[in-house]
């Protein structure tokens, strides 16, 4: 049985949500569970060290990158661990080279059956980021798909911005030296107020809503939706050619790519589930947004995706015979029934460009 995921998501930087994280945590380890840290930022808050300090600590990992030392989650060694909850800090961090993000090593502790405590801010939701980064004026930052926190359970952290902006300047957030410019701005009270909506909203599903309303309220022109080229996947290892043929028609036709994978309603298993995972992954260094969703049938399900996104393309695979479409059906053909007026491109994998886990 798969471990569940539980988010601790804050609003803004300092309002605590490690320190609920911990918090929480101890509660379970004084109810019997085995717990242990796999990864926790305590940014110098000595209040955040004492609620972690009796937990049993796991240690990092070592990974060099341009001659230099990082310290990185050992998934391995929480997993041999065999703990009942794993406390997992900042799930948007990336490895330095870019190779894996932390989310991914979560999706591993969980498949494991390990229970994960973890925590992000809004600002690293991935349908959220670039709303923020235009109501605060800070860039975008390292994000998380949300259909990752969403499958778990969410703990929304916040503070009135009086109150954070109180600890900011008592240094119990950033340095004083941190604490100017940019990063300064950021902590306006008017802009911790929008966090504070944008939080609640995505919690609540109207994400979208509330953003254009406060861009509006600012004076901020709206967010343009760029238009997406889609990727059809199954759990086969043909979806690494669709997904690399999509990544070149959205670059020539300046879209955003997106990769769906329909879990279909008849319960249908995946064939190669550590495929899908690569999937991700290969979407995620392409810059891509990988979704699974659930569906009556591949082709549907694809199709739902036009009434909610300006779809450039799809993309999916083609029959190696004219027996497999007979009997499995064309997803290209019915699309093309579905919708008209989008073009659907079909590709067919040739076995050596094959590169997943299990080729």
């Amino acid at each position: 049985m798969a471990g569940r995921l539980t988010t601790y998501l804050g609003t803004a930087p300092g309002v605590g949500k490690t320190y609920a994280m911990l918090r929480d945590a101890r509660l379970r380890s004084d109810s019997g569970q085995r717990v242990v840290v796999g990864w926790i930022e305590r940014h110098g808050r000595s209040e955040t060290t004492d609620q972690g300090a009796d937990l049993e600590m796991i240690q990092p990992m070592t990974t060099t990158y341009r001659d230099h030392e990082f310290a990185e989650l050992d998934t391995d060694a929480v997993i041999s661990a065999r703990p009942d909850l794993a406390v997992v800090d900042e799930l948007a961090h990336s490895w330095p080279d870019g190779s894996r993000k932390r989310w991914m090593d979560v999706a591993n502790l969980l498949d494991a059956g390990i229970d994960v405590f973890t925590s992000l801010n809004v600002a690293n939701l991935l349908s959220a980021r670039d709303y923020v980064a235009r109501i605060t004026g800070a860039g975008s930052v390292e994000s998380v798909p949300d259909d990752i926190i969403r499958s778990g359970d969410v703990v929304l952290i916040d503070l009135p911005p009086d109150a954070l902006r109180r600890r900011l300047a008592s240094g119990k957030v950033f340095s004083a030296e941190q604490v100017g410019g940019a990063l300064g701005q950021y902590f306006q009270a008017s802009n911790l107020e929008a966090l504070s909506e944008l939080g609640r909203a995505w919690v609540s599903g109207n994400l979208e809503e509330v953003a254009g309303d406060l861009l509006s309220r600012r004076g901020l022109a709206p967010l343009v939706q760029r238009p997406v080229v889609v990727a059809g996947v199954s759990g086969s290892s043909w979806g690494e050619t669709v997904i690399l043929h999509a990544s070149e028609l959205a670059a020539d036709n300046q879209s955003d790519l997106l990769v769906v994978h329909a879990n279909l309603a008849d319960g249908t298993p995946s064939r190669h589930p550590e495929l899908l995972a690569y999937y991700r992954q290969l979407t995620e260094g392409l810059d891509g947004t990988y979704v699974e969703v659930h569906g009556e049938s591949a082709a549907g399900t694809l199709a739902e995706q036009t009434k909610t996104r300006d779809v450039a393309a799809f993309v999916v695979a083609r029959h190696r015979s004219r027996l497999g479409e007979t009997l499995r059906g064309s997803v290209a053909r019915r699309l093309r029934r579905m919708v008209p007026d989008v073009p659907v491109e079909e590709v067919t994998e040739r076995a050596e460009t094959a590169n997943g886990p299990d080729a």
